[in-house]
């Protein structure tokens, strides 16, 4: 099973219900799908994604913490805390 988030792409708005939080319809914008893979013989499928506004812009404040240099920021040298 595959999830695939675009949160960058077209928008996509619809009334209904939030996939992350509990409120129920509402506008909804598709975030993204999970797609599973099919058995012998079946196609894979595709659950589309939708969420609140809230919880869009929530998706989208992890994906640039995400994208952050894991890197901690440069110290200059002499500084020492007290012990």
């Amino acid at each position: 099973m595959n999830v695939r988030l675009r949160l960058d792409g077209p928008k996509s708005l619809m009334m209904g219900d939030c996939f992350r939080c509990p409120r129920r319809g509402l506008q909804t914008v598709r975030v993204g799908s999970i797609i599973g893979p099919g058995g012998p013989g079946h196609s894979d499928t595709e659950v589309p994604l939708y969420a609140c506004r809230a919880c869009e812009q929530d998706l989208m404040a992890q994906r640039a913490e995400a994208l952050l240099s894991p890197v901690r920021p440069y110290v200059r040298a002499g500084l020492h805390h007290p012990h």
